[in-house]
């Protein structure tokens, strides 16, 4: 396979994929569908794609944004400045057939490790509490779940983010609670603490409330 940085010739290849994904998921209110002129605006400078190629052509993609609209930008929802480097996880897409390989988690952790190489210190994405495949690789690859909010059309998103440079342990006092709790989940969030682990009790997917030590 062949990781590289894609650039516009390969934007109809993006668009492809996207659409595939999409629709093989089939819930537009867990995965905001993307314009062809999306991709065009973040190979234009608004960011870079990463992806990887097989045999087949473009396997997987993934979106590292920092041209924020207002509309994307969480600073105030993460209690960060104008001033604090922030960029987002804009969205990954692999081609169905191949999920579950790992891919999805791949291209999150080379996007992390390019926003460090660009200075940025605060990355964040969204994510649907629905879209398990999503929130669950993106807490496994160190965001935790920093507030939910009313967004893309009235859809619930998770707001994660991390803050690249923070290595501090969590806290043991922590509280667990489903996925599907989301009156729970908000009263721990106003009570300062945010969602940083998970796992599956007989099949309810329980997230974990904490904070970091001081």
């Amino acid at each position: 396979m062949n990781w590289r940085v894609l650039g516009m010739e390969d934007v109809e290849a993006i668009y492809r994929l996207h659409i595939a994904a999409t629709d093989a998921v089939g819930r537009p209110d867990f995965i905001r569908p993307e314009t062809l002129e999306f991709f065009v605006k973040m190979l234009s400078g608004a960011g870079i794609i990463v992806g990887v190629h097989d045999l087949h052509g473009l396997l997987a993609y993934g979106v590292l944004q920092w041209d924020l609209s207002i509309e994307e930008d969480p600073r105030p929802a993460l209690q960060l400045t104008e001033a604090d480097s922030l960029a987002k996880l804009a969205g990954a897409s692999v081609r169905p057939g191949t999920w579950g390989s790992g891919l999805h988690r791949r291209m999150i952790d080379w996007r992390r490790e390019e926003a460090r190489a660009r200075g940025f210190r605060h990355l964040y994405a969204t994510s649907a509490p629905g879209n398990e495949r999503s929130w669950t690789n993106l807490i496994e690859e160190g965001l935790q779940i920093r507030s939910i909010r009313q967004q893309y059309g009235g859809h619930l998103r998770y707001v994660m983010a991390t803050d690249l440079e923070d290595t501090r342990p969590w806290s043991c006092q922590v509280s667990w609670c489903d996925v599907n709790d989301i009156a729970g989940q908000n009263t721990m969030l106003a009570q300062g603490l945010v969602g940083f682990a998970w796992e599956n009790r007989e099949g309810r997917r329980m997230i974990c409330y904490g904070r970091r030590q001081p």
